[in-house]
């Protein structure tokens, strides 16, 4: 076990140093900035969209650094035969593969973490073509500030200390988005001071969660598709399994009746709607706790299963 999280760690660290993922999270930090400002056309339902735009914002930059991370991480390692030097000593395959997914997904863990910070206080911005004056400038510029001063950190810890600029700057993001995000939770839209948290919307924050344990599914079918291909196909198999999953109701649900085989896809491949409550969000329909560990159990087998099926093709892959 020591050995595994050993090998995460390793791992969680060559992640965060990869330019990519940096490049990835400062995009997806403005588009969730820039979301309340592209909603006017729907007048007063800005703020739905605002929330449906920020969680779709979130699962598909978890399933870009998954793809991304897990190639860097594994294909390379392989085609470089750098693994040899890690398995020829006393480490089981499987150790190495699950060490290697539980550092990619750490990786996306951070990345949806900053992500829902950013979040959880855009979503009470409310802009309408007729009522400018509701711009919540305090999230506006503390985080377009945030962005900014890490990233002077990370340059500066660089230029200094001769410490990788990428991976300063995420974990610099942590500890800066992490203080700013409670700050603004005791400052209103007019600078006030209001009773924390006043502004928080939890039904955003459990939506969050279940982006998370998605991202926990896609990241393992990365790894997977990573000991046996190159990065450009793992993406494609990524992006695949992540298309299938979303219509897995409409290509397969629908027939299970009729067909066997479509009865047998239906079960064997993961139902991603499960994960996405933005329509009940939209509608102002609160998530039961109670869904959430439905879902939590149904991610955890489907999830055990992916990792048996990667396990698998690395112990068959010549080295």
């Amino acid at each position: 076990m020591f050995r595994i999280f050993t090998i995460a760690g390793n791992t969680f660290t060559e992640v965060i140093r990869q330019p990519v993922y940096l490049i990835i999270l400062f995009c997806a930090f403005a588009l969730l900035l820039a979301s309340p400002y592209t909603t006017w056309f729907v007048m007063l339902e800005n703020a739905k969209l605002i929330k449906d735009m920020g969680l779709s914002t979130i699962l598909l930059t978890g399933l870009l650094i998954g793809a991304f991370s897990s190639a860097n991480v594994i294909h390379k390692e392989i085609e470089n035969r750098t693994v040899l030097t890690i398995i020829s000593k006393p480490i089981r395959r499987s150790s190495f593969l699950l060490g290697k997914y539980l550092g990619v997904f750490l990786g996306i863990l951070v990345v949806e973490y900053l992500l829902s910070l950013v979040l959880l206080q855009v979503v009470r911005t409310e802009i309408t073509e007729a009522a400018y004056s509701k711009t919540d400038y305090p999230v506006l510029f503390s985080y377009l500030f945030s962005m900014g001063f890490v990233l002077l950190l990370g340059a500066y810890a660089n230029y200094f200390y001769e410490k990788a600029f990428t991976s300063s700057v995420v974990l610099f993001s942590v500890l800066v988005f992490s203080v700013v995000f409670f700050a603004l939770c005791l400052i209103g839209p007019k600078w006030k001071i209001q009773p924390f948290g006043a502004n928080l919307d939890v039904n955003v924050f459990l939506a969050i969660l279940l982006i998370c344990m998605s991202t926990a599914l896609l990241s393992a079918v990365a790894v997977a598709a990573s000991t046996r291909f190159s990065p450009a196909y793992t993406l494609a198999i990524c992006l695949l399994f992540f298309l299938i999953g979303l219509l897995s109701d409409y290509f397969f649900g629908r027939h299970s009746e009729s067909y066997f085989l479509a009865k047998a896809l239906y079960m064997i491949i993961p139902n991603l709607q499960v994960y996405l409550v933005g329509d009940a969000i939209m509608q102002g329909r609160s998530i039961p706790l109670v869904y959430l560990w439905d879902v939590l159990i149904y991610t955890f087998f489907y999830l055990s299963g992916i990792l048996a099926l990667a396990i698998a093709l690395f112990q068959e892959r010549e080295t």
